[in-house]
Parts: C-alpha cells; sequence; structure tokens
C-alpha cells in the first residue's frame, strides 16, 4: 500500500522529534558539549519544521482545489434540487425575523388569484395577438410596398 504524504510527513516528524529527544539526552551525558549539541539539535528542529511546511502548503493548494472542485458539483446539486417556490418560503421567513427584531416589513406578499392569474395573461396575450395584426397592416400597406420596391 502506498504512503500519502500526510503520513510520511508524521512519521518524518515522529522521528525528528525522537532525534532531538536523544540530542538532549547527549548533551546531559558527563563529558559531552551542550553548547554544541544544543544548536545541532535545533537545526533538526528547523528542518523538521521546514518539511512540515513545505508538505503542507503543497498539500494545501491540492486540498483547496478539490474543496473547489466538490463545492461546485455539490452546489448544482443543491440547485437541481431545489424547489423554486422555495424562495416564497424564505422570505416569508426573513419577514418573520425581521418582525421580531422589530424592523419593517421588505416586502409585500400579495394575495393571489387563480381567476385575476388567467385575467392578466389573457390579456397580454391579446395584448401581443393586436401588435402583431398592427405590424401585419403596415407590412401591406400600399405605402409599404412602395418603399420595399424602391430599395
Amino acid at each position: 500500500m502506498k504512503q500519502t504524504a500526510y503520513e510520511l510527513l508524521a512519521l518524518l516528524d515522529r522521528n525528528l522529534r525522537e532525534s532531538v529527544n536523544l540530542f538532549k539526552r547527549l548533551a546531559e551525558c558527563p563529558g559531552q558539549r551542550s553548547d554544541v549539541l544544543t544548536p545541532l539539535s535545533n537545526e533538526v528542529q528547523y528542518v523538521r519544521a521546514q518539511a512540515g511546511f513545505e508538505v503542507t502548503t503543497e498539500a494545501s493548494d491540492f486540498e483547496q482545489e478539490q474543496a473547489t472542485h466538490w463545492s461546485r458539483i455539490h452546489h448544482k446539486y443543491e440547485m437541481w434540487l431545489r424547489d423554486p417556490d422555495d424562495v416564497f418560503l424564505d422570505a416569508e421567513e426573513r419577514d418573520e425575523q425581521r418582525k421580531k427584531q422589530g424592523l419593517p416589513p421588505r416586502i409585500v406578499i400579495l394575495p393571489w388569484s387563480a381567476e385575476e392569474e388567467e385575467k392578466l395573461l389573457a390579456a397580454r396575450r391579446a395584448q401581443a395577438a393586436k401588435k402583431r395584426q398592427a405590424k401585419r397592416t403596415r407590412a401591406s400597406s400600399p405605402k409599404a410596398i412602395v418603399e420595399r420596391r424602391k430599395k
């Protein structure tokens, strides 16, 4: 089984920490120069910290790219699941929150009637038909025919 960068970094960190502990124990032995061993121990600590920084920086970039990619896919799925009429429920909920805070409402939800909506749609269709008819009439007028011939 292939080890991941995280596993290898943990193993390296553990071994370098053990090396630092060995340097400390060695410096405590009689006749050893702690003024030389302590800076060497510090160098090992520096190498441990630098290795951790480099590996986690690269891993962080990879993890950030993965998070961004999967976040986009998750967001598309959430939007696919969402009912378009949920915005009305969200608006009502937000309006209730504003009322509890003593703020005025930002939206007014008008009463809905299927009959009224059908009348409105029928009026729009009639208006569009009227415009189409007027356009046809203008296109077939004698003046329009003369102008087309000139072109």
